[in-house]
């Protein structure tokens, strides 16, 4: 079994960048939601997952947080993304992730918020 995985409720805005890249880029390769949704439909039949259901759910959050910046706490965003990343990311896929945060953080000031 791999380590739990964990964001960092300081780093929850980070995340969701790499998240919407990862998700939405059509040339990345760190996140692969179509196999994900097989997974999906393998061990939870009666529902057809598709790629577009872990997008709409990754946007929805991205609303969320961003247009209500004030009614989420760090700790609660990062708990929102680490509930998408459990249905919607594989382990391989968490550690390229991972790998992207890491670069990320190195380029990114500590200052980065969702709040004005």
């Amino acid at each position: 079994m791999g380590r739990k995985r964990v964001i960092a409720p300081e780093e929850a805005s980070l995340w969701l960048s790499v998240l919407l890249d990862a998700a939405f880029d059509p040339t990345s390769t760190a996140l692969d939601l179509k196999r994900s949704a097989d997974v999906l439909n393998h061990t939870g039949p009666g529902y057809s997952w598709q790629t577009r259901h872990g997008q709409a759910d990754l946007l929805a959050i991205a609303s969320d947080l961003t247009q209500y910046p004030h009614d989420y706490s760090d700790t609660r965003r990062a708990e929102l993304l680490l509930a998408w990343a459990e249905r919607w990311v594989q382990a391989d896929d968490w550690q390229r992730l991972q790998g992207r945060v890491r670069k990320r953080r190195q380029r990114t000031p500590s200052s980065v918020s969702f709040r004005s």
